[in-house]
């Protein structure tokens, strides 16, 4: 007979499942593919309804079946996890209703074809045929999609959004062909090449679609003040939206004053404006060069977490830099991370860098000391290495929506590797610094935006001013934040917590606080809330003090 832990393991198998079968654009993200990789999910409201049901049948059976006293801690975290998912679910379904306010197809769908063009996992052809037959689905998922707003009024600014990227699909699928011409069989690539011309008539009238919604579409995207609290208190960050408020303001007084005394010390007399200007004048010549420049760096990074043994490192876990591809770009004003996949071995992510429209632009994001603290925030110690080693944890924790964790921890990485000496000068510490009073404004914008306090202007126009950002970045910025309502706090909010963890720890540790154990705590539970992570380090520091 099953004792309780392996019964949650079963139920859990088991819905996973149920789920990837309704998902399977998900089980490829998860490394998982056949045959999910051949099948895309419905395009209408059903797979959202659905897959509500799911969880409510997951955390019925949990409750019917298995006794949680009874399991291990982990199982326990597990649990919560679901639990904790399901509500934010709820809260994003019913009250955010986003399926039905942003008609945007093509990110997804785009998206889902990037990772299976870039991702090595299988055999080039094997690949491109599972593109293919994505491909050949995707006019009935476009017929699906559109179902999802015949009873709503989506954003006018999202579906000007949408058709832009809409714009860029076609770039995508030729740049495929060009790019597998020769190279796989002629059977496979005259399937592709099929698919993408007969989509090409169903990606003009999803665009005339989208076009014909213009006049029908509202003003109107923020979440409001009493939404956007219950998402604050959804997600236990333990504090109030104007508490966080606060915290922002206080921090980007503080940061400024710091930013004026490195300035001072860099070039005396020069301005803050003068002395960016310094520094972005410092950078690569041409973007082929900040590309090559940036695969050093994050190598250069990743040796020096493991020889002054930061935190562990997987000599087998890969991470490819790659330029961002045309139609993710009005989304990804200056790089980003894809994760590895959790299943897939060995761990691969793609770090991609967004070429500027403008070449004199190139020394904004790209000068040599932002790239070096770029390595560290997106690979080594940062994302890279807290998603690889998460994605050998349980496949319930890629549930939980700890985003404070997740965007904290790699803003934490900025100035621990500055602390350690990998960052040693001032040009790139002011780099540091304007990137923290850049977090600090995220959080002040995020807030007053989301809680419709501030109005989309008046968000460009603090970028521009606080932190030197160009309008074309600035503007990108302010379009994801309309979409993703208290993700732009996390980043400095969350390293705020870690830190504040990290004391908490220390004292409960006190002179058997291991700085190593700390991290490699967080880069194992790197999905987990601030919340639930404190729980796994009181778990942690008992099981220690009970063996000494």
């Amino acid at each position: 007979m099953m004792n309780a832990d392996e019964m949650f393991e079963k139920l859990s198998q088991e819905m996973l499942e149920k789920f990837l079968e309704k998902n399977p654009d998900f089980a490829t993200y998860l490394g998982l593919h056949d045959p999910y990789d051949y099948l895309l999910p419905k395009g209408s409201t059903d797979t959202f309804i659905e897959n509500l049901r799911l969880m409510e049948e997951w955390i019925k059976r949990l409750n019917e079946t298995i006794n949680r006293e009874e399991l291990n801690e982990d199982h326990r975290t597990d649990w919560e996890v679901i639990e904790k998912a399901y509500e934010l679910f709820k809260f994003s379904f019913y009250e955010q209703r986003m399926h039905e306010l942003n008609p945007d197809a093509t990110e997804e769908l785009g998206g889902l074809i990037f990772i299976m063009f870039t991702r090595d996992y299988a055999p080039l052809e094997k690949r491109i045929d599972a593109i293919a037959a994505r491909i050949e689905k995707m006019p009935k998922y476009l017929e699906e999609f559109r179902t999802r707003f015949e009873n709503s009024r989506p954003v006018k600014l999202w579906t000007e959004l949408a058709i832009e990227k809409a714009q860029h699909m076609t770039g995508l699928f030729q740049f495929i062909l060009h790019a597998t011409k020769g190279k796989v069989s002629e059977k496979v690539y005259e399937r592709l090449s099929r698919a993408v011309q007969n989509l090409q008539p169903e990606l003009k009238k999803y665009t005339e679609w989208l076009y014909s919604l213009l006049p029908k579409t509202k003003e109107e995207w923020a979440l409001g003040k009493e939404k956007f609290e219950k998402l604050i208190q959804l997600r236990d960050l333990g504090m109030t939206s104007d508490e966080i408020y606060q915290l922002g303001v206080k921090y980007l007084e503080e940061l400024k004053a710091e930013r004026e005394r490195l300035a001072q010390q860099i070039a005396p007399g020069k301005s803050v404006e003068e002395v960016m200007k310094m520094i972005e004048s410092n950078a690569p010549k041409t973007f082929e060069e900040a590309l090559e420049a940036t695969r050093k760096e994050m190598e250069d990074a990743r040796r020096f977490v493991q020889e002054k043994g930061i935190a562990t490192v997987y000599p087998e876990d890969v991470l490819l830099v790659e330029e961002t591809p045309a139609f993710l770009t009005p989304v990804i004003p200056f790089a980003a991370l894809m994760m590895p996949a959790k299943f897939d071995k060995p761990q691969i992510g793609i770090y991609l860098v967004t070429r500027p429209k403008d070449p004199a632009n190139l020394g904004k994001h790209l000068n040599y000391p932002a790239i070096k603290n770029t390595a560290v925030h997106e690979a080594f110690p940062g994302h890279f290495l807290q998603g690889a080693i998460s994605n050998r944890g349980s496949f319930v924790r890629l549930l939980a929506r700890g985003t404070e964790t997740v965007e904290g921890w790699a803003h934490y990485c900025e100035e621990l590797m500055a602390e350690k000496g990998f960052i040693n000068d001032l040009e790139t510490r002011f780099i540091q610094i304007n990137d923290m009073i850049w977090r600090a404004v995220r959080i002040i914008v995020d807030v007053k935006l989301s809680r419709g306090e501030m109005s989309f202007d008046e968000a460009v126009e603090m970028l521009i001013r606080e932190t030197g950002m160009s309008k074309e970045a600035a503007t990108a910025e302010v379009k994801r934040y309309t979409q993703t309502p208290s993700y732009a706090l996390s980043y400095l909010l969350g390293k705020h917590l870690i830190l504040k963890l990290k004391e908490e720890v220390k004292q409960k540790m006190d002179d058997k606080f291991d700085e190593k154990f700390f991290h490699d705590t967080i880069t194992a539970n790197g999905y987990l809330p601030i919340a639930m992570l404190r729980r796994v380090f009181d778990q942690k520091i008992s099981k220690l003090q009970k063996a000494s």
